[in-house]
């Protein structure tokens, strides 16, 4: 994807990692051949004698079986499960696995498969979008948020990664509270994707009123969720405070949900919305604005 493009090149180009990118289509093809081009906040071109990859098009090579340290999964979020096959073939007893991707339940998986003692809860605010395989515009200086859940790896078990991520210039900040930090990602999220996406209006337009009152509802939803779930939130002022930052921040963008649904590709729904919807059902608690964007969404993308 656009961000694990984003962080590969990053990485490539420090002399203390050896990179190994696993993607799929033109794009990995064109990584493959002509290497990666970041443009915008920076320009930066990285041949691809700089690292290697496989292709999810030809069968992995072995060679790289058991070698991972760290592995950073960036894709979609319905492509998670499949990349977490490959990440046990790819990872030896004290791999960490980091798992970018939006929306819940990657955290949850990624456990049941290595273990909370090898999996980083983290997010990222990095801004990346492609206009062309194998070219990569970072639109958004942001972060990597890493934080920590029970059993999680701490910051001093982490400490050589965050130089490498430090000197890579992406920018890694320690959170505390690593469920908080999924959760806070996810709600800003559920708020503006859906909505954008079946307006079709750029994240700058959802500040009109109206719009904005409908997308704070939305997330107060969520966020009545998380706090059953135990999450420690900050408070509603805040959160509202937060998404009309986001939206603020990010005002000429065409979000990623209203991208995919342009481009024919399957949404995140399933991760966002519906997976809040989900767990509102445990707690008896009813969430008809998620549940009606998540209806809405997954009828646009069923034609």
């Amino acid at each position: 994807g656009n961000i694990g493009t984003l962080i590969a090149a990053k990485l490539a180009i420090n002399d203390n990692t050896q990179l190994y990118i696993h993607g799929r289509g033109i794009h990995a093809a064109k990584l493959a051949i002509d290497g990666i081009t970041i443009a915008g906040i920076e320009s930066l071109t990285v041949n691809p004698n700089q690292y290697h990859i496989s292709l999810a098009d030809v069968e992995t090579n072995t060679v790289f079986d058991g070698v991972a340290d760290v592995i950073f999964i960036c894709s979609k979020a319905g492509d998670v499960a499949e990349l977490l096959t490959l990440a046990k073939q790819l990872s030896h007893t004290k791999t960490n696995i980091c798992v970018l991707s939006n929306g819940l339940g990657h955290l949850e998986a990624a456990i049941e498969e290595f273990g909370p003692h090898r999996v980083i809860p983290a997010t990222t605010t990095h801004g990346a979008w492609r206009n062309e395989p194998g070219v990569i515009q970072w639109a958004g200086n942001g972060a990597v948020n890493i934080g920590r859940t029970n059993n999680s790896p701490t910051k001093e078990q982490l400490s050589e990664l965050f130089d490498i991520l430090e000197q890579s210039g992406l920018n890694p900040h320690w959170i505390d509270d690593g469920a908080k930090l999924i959760w806070s990602k996810v709600l800003l999220n559920i708020a503006i994707n859906p909505i954008a996406s079946i307006t079709g209006r750029v994240n700058g337009d959802l500040l009109e009123p109206e719009m904005f009152e409908t997308c704070v509802e939305v997330m107060l939803e969520g966020a009545r969720v998380a706090r059953l779930e135990g999450v420690k939130l900050d408070d509603d002022d805040q959160l509202i405070a937060n998404l009309r930052l986001v939206i603020e921040q990010t005002q000429d963008n065409n979000c990623s949900m209203l991208q995919d649904i342009r481009n024919g590709r399957t949404t995140e729904i399933g991760f966002l919305n519906r997976m809040v919807v989900n767990k509102a059902e445990k707690y008896g608690l009813f969430t008809p604005l998620n549940q009606l964007l998540t209806r809405l969404i997954e009828d646009l993308t069923s034609y």
